[in-house]
């Protein structure tokens, strides 16, 4: 049973975990019955499924809290009423904050381009003056904002007092805060998208680690009469900084300012005022915000506050640390804080991180058990529940999302005096209202999910069932793919959204898009052309509609589902959908794309599981909206992986991440083709016939044009018009067998030769012909097991005739040394290899094998001796194929273009795909003319976009920065 982010309760490794120690194992699963008093109090919470409500609705639910805390309630949601009022008014003064700013723009990247420093200065000189006039006409929402923020501070202190909560201040504070709700926003400000802060979030941290933190301060700056401001950085600081000013006052500090600002997108004039106050009266800056990462942004703000006059032994950090990241101020960036006073939190010492010892567990688990009729409960330190934890930590990978959780070992009799062990998981899941939506997820996911307990002060306790057993494939695939889409669909009908956040979201939170256009963008072939057109499509890519805007799952993955009893059950549900670090996305078809992903799904599989999902759900649209999220969930999978393979924590994982790695970039791939390959009018059925035309892959039909190969518009028509033509198409690679299956069946072809020349394959027979010997296949095997021995070094293993080895280095994979690889070979013996290097792996083959030989044998294979064959190619290794085909082409950039042209092969006045059409012309008209087929080409794809993408692959890179320059949206590529 899964655990959490990137965490699995249960291994596939079965044998890894401990086995059950009594009889008591075998007890059936609790009923999912959480207490009434939580199941009526979060039932009025439903609006927190959307983590991004407007500054209308904020204000709307802040009022409804407020109005609230008179109410005849128990104390626990008293506090949770409080809580959320405090991080409602948060938010919506974060959104004011941001509004009132405005946006700037740093222009200094464009500085690289020759000629653009003059037109860049002008140009930021228009926009500063267009920006401070806009600020003078905000001078009554910044009087207003002001106005807030000491209601605010007003209402801390009434809340957190002493010790103890003044009910008749709380709501006489209260009314005064919702008082000043009634004042008019602009439009433009009451439809933003409020922020969220990953502290309260994902990051495990409480209010109380701000008091806290603010206490210390007390404890090491006791003079009370030293001016402070309390300076918060957005979004997180927007949080803190009332809490710190409201706790100084309550200690008796007689003169406390709190202001908030974003260091990395420039300070706005008030801000600056405020900083100025402090520098002038000899005040101490205390600078709160989240847990650091790097630190850079703590050393710009100390910097910031230099300038303005603050020396750095007047400026004090208050920072909680995260668990990750212990050493966040070793990094060179950290130097100028030297000089500067940190005061930190440990996690160890967190609210949370407290809340989870045994003692208070304890309490919980009696409350929540009394009620389901046991008599005794006992928390009890258990080997077997330590050994879950354990192997918790060990799967964690340790990233900022990464939540807290633990597993303990409950003893429990009933009112009879039966015994019986059960296990519990209480894992961290937000911060008032910003963790509701679990025990909702939960509630509503009962029969998909494992038994829930309950949620209390932002800790969710669920059953943990040890004997749950991870699927085995191939043996519950289809079981898998019914039961996912099934539960795709129940959040669909039970998670659903009032309305789709996504179009409306700033480029900080939209993140998956964001993701997405980055590596479409690619396909301007410029870097600085991709740069500019992002902005445009990342707005293209969010404004698409999604009908059924959901709270979705977004980590669809194997190691997160388990067997329960009779079915399997999705232990990992309620975090990924949406928040700060999340991809954001609402559509239901990224949980279906990101199924297929990790489940492998064939053609037909994907189908079953699109046409399960559409009965349950209703939504019969979904399949039209899919691919783009393919691509997303491909992309996502691949950086991940290269982030865990690049973080030495995670070394004994590293192996786990390659295979991930590979999968994903194979799916991209092979989905990537399928949606190409319904464009390019392949046959139902091809056959053998003369004349042949055999492709290479890589550089002619495909190109790595968005971080991973894909064909292009001219890769589409140059298929569409041999297909028309009547001619047969085969396919020469270096490609696996399993991808030159999919490539033909997606493309028409009727068959090919993989891994270059290895092996042959005949799709109209659907027979092979492996041309590597016994002898050679053994030195394969030995040398993949020296290399695996190598640290750093990874294999593919989806190359079952050739061996293809690599490192990672600046986020793809790189070859090895020719030197360890050919020393291996020769220390080994192995004297029927060879080495082959590429720009992106090493890879070793037979001696026996090359293209040509590779292409007699699919002949032979296919019963076609003594056709015509027309080879096109584009590399070294293809000039073997050249040797063996009647006629030979190759696009205008083949490296080796004089001993090509000595062996017949004529040489295109393009370059990869554009000069692959322009060699099937040469095919099918010699004489250069066109016929009605040709004129037909090929069918745009249904999805403009990736159309439009595809035909700018084909561009000269100038000619996409031109255009780039002249969109208005390039603009939005230089907001800081």
């Amino acid at each position: 049973m899964s655990a959490g982010e990137g965490v699995p309760m249960m291994s596939l490794d079965r044998a890894a975990w401990p086995a059950p120690a009594t009889a008591e194992r075998e007890l059936r699963p609790l009923p999912a019955a959480p207490l009434k008093t939580e199941s009526s109090f979060y039932a009025g919470y439903a609006w927190c499924l959307d983590v991004f409500p407007t500054v209308r609705d904020v204000s709307r639910r802040l009022r409804d809290e407020l109005s609230r805390l008179g109410e005849a309630i128990e104390d626990w949601q008293r506090q949770e009423i409080a809580l959320n009022a405090f991080m409602l008014s948060c938010a919506a003064a974060d959104a004011v904050d941001d509004y009132v700013a405005g946006e700037s723009y740093d222009f200094s990247p464009a500085t690289v381009l020759p000629g653009m420093g003059a037109l860049t200065g002008a140009l930021q000189r228009v926009l500063d003056a267009r920006r401070r006039y806009r600020a003078r006409g905000q001078s009554g929402l910044r009087r207003w904002r002001g106005a807030w923020g000491s209601a605010q501070v007003e209402f801390l202190q009434a809340w957190l007092g002493d010790g103890h909560v003044d009910r008749a201040a709380m709501a006489s504070r209260g009314a005064a805060l919702a008082g000043l709700l009634d004042h008019e926003l602009p439009e433009a400000l009451s439809r933003r998208r409020v922020k969220v802060p990953a502290a309260f979030r994902t990051q495990d941290l409480a209010h109380h680690d701000v008091i806290e933190l603010a206490d210390r301060f007390v404890a090491a700056f006791p003079d009370r009469g030293r001016p402070v401001l309390a300076l918060g950085l957005r979004t997180a600081g927007s949080y803190f900084a009332p809490l710190v000013c409201a706790w100084l006052k309550l200690r008796g500090y007689r003169d406390v300012e709190a202001a908030t600002l974003r260091p990395k997108t420039g300070v706005a004039p008030w801000e600056q005022a405020a900083l100025a106050r402090c520098a002038t009266r000899q005040g101490l800056a205390v600078v709160v915000d989240e847990p650091a990462n790097t630190g850079a942004t703590l050393a710009c703000t100390s910097d910031l506050l230099a300038r303005a006059g603050v020396p750095p032994p007047n400026t004090v950090l208050l920072l909680p640390v995260h668990p990750t990241r212990r050493d966040w101020n070793e990094a060179s960036e950290c130097l100028p804080l030297l000089r500067t006073t940190v005061i930190t939190l440990e996690p160890e010492q967190w609210h949370k991180h407290r809340r989870l010892d045994p003692e208070p567990v304890a309490q919980q688990m009696q409350e929540y058990f009394a009620a389901r009729g046991y008599a005794e409960v006992e928390v009890c330190p258990s080997r077997e529940a330590e050994r879950f934890n354990h192997r918790l930590q060990r799967l964690s990978e340790e990233k900022f999302h990464s939540r807290l959780k633990r597993v303990y070992e409950v003893r429990l009799r009933d009112r009879n005096g039966r015994s019986e062990t059960r296990f519990v998981l209480a894992k961290s899941v937000g911060w008032g209202w910003l963790g509701y939506h679990a025990f909702l997820v939960a509630e509503r996911l009962a029969e998909f999910v494992p038994p829930l307990l309950g949620l209390r002060g932002g800790v969710l306790y669920l059953e943990w069932l040890p004997d749950g057993v991870a699927p085995a494939l191939p043996r519950d695939r289809e079981e898998l793919v019914l039961r996912a889409a099934s539960y795709v669909a129940a959040r669909v009908k039970r998670l659903g959204l009032p309305t789709d956040p996504q179009p409306e979201l700033d480029r900080h939170h939209l993140k998956g898009m964001v993701l997405l256009a980055g590596e479409l963008s690619r396909a301007f072939g410029s870097k600085h052309a991709g740069v500019l057109k992002r902005a445009r499509l990342c707005r293209e890519l969010a404004r698409r509609a999604c009908p059924v805007p959901t709270l979705i799952d977004a980590k669809m993955r194997l190691l997160e589902w388990v067997q329960g009893p009779g079915c399997f059950l999705k232990t990992d549900f309620e975090h990924h959908g949406m928040g700060k670090t999340e991809l954001n996305l609402t559509d239901p078809a990224y949980d279906l794309a990101e199924t297929s992903m990790n489940l492998g799904l064939s053609a037909a599989e994907e189908r079953v599981l699109i046409q399960r999902y559409r009965q349950a759900s209703g939504d019969e649209d979904v399949e039209g909206r899919l691919f783009p999220y393919k691509l997303v969930a491909g992309i996502y999978a691949l950086k991940s992986a290269m982030s865990n393979l690049r973080d030495p924590r995670l070394r004994h994982r590293h192996q786990e991440f390659n295979q991930t790695y590979i999968e994903a970039a194979d799916f991209l791939t092979v989905h990537t083709a399928r949606f190409c390959g319904r464009r390019c009018g392949a046959p139902d059925a091809p056959a053998w016939r003369s004349p042949l035309v055999v492709l290479d892959v890589d550089g002619v039909v495909d190109k790595m044009i968005f971080g991973f190969p894909s064909t292009t518009a001219a890769g589409i028509e140059a298929l569409a018009t041999l297909h028309a033509h009547g001619l047969a198409v085969a396919l020469n690679s270096a490609r696996t067998l399993d991808e030159i299956r999919e490539y033909s069946r997606t493309y028409g072809c009727a068959g090919g030769v993989a891994e270059y020349g290895s092996v042959a394959w005949d799709r109209v027979s659907n027979r092979t012909h492996v041309l590597v010997t016994e002898e050679s296949r053994d030195q394969l095997q030995r040398l993949a097991r020296a290399l695996r021995r190598i640290p750093g070094v990874f294999l593919n293993d989806r190359y079952r005739h050739s061996l293809r080895a690599y490192s990672y280095e600046g986020g793809r994979t790189i070859p090895l040394p020719k030197a360890i690889v050919d020393g291996t070979i020769a220390d080994l013996g192995l004297d029927r290899l060879r080495l082959h290097q590429t720009y992106v792996d090493s890879t070793v083959l037979a001696r026996e094998v090359d293209k040509g030989k590779g292409l007699r044998a699919l002949l032979a294979l296919a019963g076609i001796e003594d056709a015509e064959t027309v080879a096109i190619g584009d590399s070294e290794a293809d000039l073997a194929m050249f040797r063996v085909a009647s006629r030979s082409f190759a696009p205008r950039h083949i490296s080796t273009k004089s001993t090509a042209r000595m062996l017949g092969c004529r040489i295109a006045g393009a370059t990869y795909q554009p000069g692959l059409l322009s060699a099937v012309r040469s095919i099918v008209h010699p004489h250069e003319d066109r016929c009605p087929r040709c004129e037909r080409g090929a069918p745009a794809p249904a999805d403009g976009l990736f159309w439009d993408l595809l035909k700018a692959a084909d561009r000269h890179p100038l000619e996409s920065l031109a255009r780039a320059l002249a969109d208005p949206m390039s603009l939005q590529a230089f907001l800081r």
